[in-house]
Order: C-alpha cells, then structure tokens, then sequence
C-alpha cells in the first residue's frame, strides 16, 4: 500500500475509533466513518471489506495506543506501585471522555459481548494487555500467585468507578475511587 494509501487507512481508523467510542459500534454506520473520515465511500471498500474488518483494525490501534503508554510508563517510572499508580491516574487523565462517554475499553466489550462474541474476542485482548502488564508489577511486588487475581481485582475496581461515574457524570465520584485504589494498592504493601 502506498504511503497514501496507509494514511488514508490510519484516517478511516482513527475516525472509526472516535465515532466507535462516542456513538458505539453497533450505532455507527459506514456512511458515518466515511463521512468523518473524508474518504469517498466508494474508496472506502478498497481499505476495508466489512464494518468488522474496521472494528479489529480499531482495536489493534487502540492496542497499540495502549502498549505504547504502558511503555512509556515503564521508562518514566521505576517503582512497580508507582506504575501501578499511573495506570489508575489514567481515569482521572481521561475524566471529561470516562464522564461523558465511559471507558473505551469497557464500553466496547460491554457492547460486544451481548451480540458479537467473535468480534469480543478480540476486543478482549485490550484487557488482556492490561491484565497482563498489572500481574507483572504485581509480581514485582513479591505478591506471587496472588498477582493475577490483584491485577483483576484493581481492574475491576477502576471500571467500577469509570461506568459509575460515567452514569452519575459525577468527577469527584472518580477522582475518590482512583484515591481509594491507590490507598488499597498502599495497603497490600503493609
């Protein structure tokens, strides 16, 4: 593919992905990603076949987008706690999106998974990315068999705040939840 032809293909993701987030797969159409996007429909076949063959080129940008700022947090931060500080932060860092539109990556395997189990399956692999990247800062830790279930388990909590506080639009509601995580990530180490 040329190099026009990959921008015009990173363009039609990223609109995608924002129209996907904001609107919900099942919601948007291909008329609309066109549309947002600027690429004609009728070029719009040419880079992708099928408005399932968009969504898994979505969620690997997202995967991508996702690796790379777990990287970046392994380079800026050298403590494992501290990492895993971070990663709770990024609700806070994304409040106006968490508040108004809900976690992008909950949202959309919620959505997924009442209908489109295959789609899901991929979608999956964004928690999967997480979950993973949480056990080993766990294990880190010294928590050992435990740090998978942790790893979940501050997941959890933190999709807990972000659906919760994206149904009440309520920020302070998650900037208390993100304390309260770190306060029981604090707590495991005493």
């Amino acid at each position: 593919m040329s190099t026009k032809g990959k921008q015009n293909r990173e363009r039609i993701v990223e609109a995608a992905d924002n129209l996907f987030y904001h609107k919900g797969f099942n919601q948007t159409s291909f008329s609309e990603v066109a549309d947002a996007s600027g690429i004609p429909k009728g070029n719009f076949y040419y880079y992708f076949k099928s408005k399932d063959e968009l969504l898994n080129a979505v969620i690997d940008s997202r995967i991508e987008l996702f690796r790379n700022l777990l990287s970046e947090c392994e380079a800026n931060y050298q403590q494992p706690l501290e990492r895993l500080y971070r990663v709770a932060d990024i609700l806070v860092n994304e409040a106006d999106n968490v508040l108004h539109h809900g976690c992008p990556m909950g949202t959309l395997n919620a959505e997924l998974g009442k209908t489109q189990e295959e789609l899901k399956a991929h979608a999956t692999q964004m928690f999967d990315l997480l979950v993973d990247w949480c056990e080993q800062q766990f294990m880190a830790l010294g928590k050992g068999e435990e740090s998978r279930f942790l790893a979940m388990h501050q997941l959890a909590m933190l999709q807990g705040a972000a659906m919760l506080s994206h149904v009440y639009n309520d920020r302070t509601f998650l900037e208390k939840e993100v304390q309260t995580v770190k306060s029981w990530l604090d707590s495991l180490l005493q």
